[in-house]
């Protein structure tokens, strides 16, 4: 799973086996280790959850975590749907935009850069 922070927004890539993971067990996590120290981890998780009615970002001091509703985790992993996207308010801010993506094949990269991805609907259109 690939994380981007940009601006005021969240973005997360899933490659097929995460997307299947993800609509299985309902949770993906990934750990960013920071120093030699147990408290030096800073993780980033995905949960598929009742408690949220819509997609969301939560804040802790050594994660972030994006709730989504099962049902749309379901819509959007059988189906056709690229992502699933959110705006989020935060206080004195500008919306949080959360976007949750299948991660596509890049049309100039390697077999290798491309393992485990959804083809991209522009290969071959160039």
């Amino acid at each position: 799973m690939k994380l981007r922070l940009q601006f005021n927004s969240i973005r997360l890539r899933l490659k097929r086996s995460e997307v299947e993971q993800f609509a299985q067990t309902g949770r993906l996590e990934e750990k960013i280790f920071l120093g030699t120290g147990g408290d030096e981890i800073f993780s980033y998780v995905l949960e598929s959850t009742g408690a949220a009615s819509t997609t969301r970002a939560v804040l802790t001091p050594r994660a972030v975590t994006v709730q989504v509703p099962p049902e749309a985790v379901m819509k959007w992993a059988s189906s056709d749907q690229i992502g699933i996207e959110a705006e989020q308010s935060v206080a004195h801010q500008a919306n949080l935009r959360i976007l949750i993506e299948k991660d596509f094949a890049c049309i100039d990269g390697t077999d290798e850069q491309n393992a485990d991805t959804f083809p991209n609907p522009l290969a071959g259109k160039c």
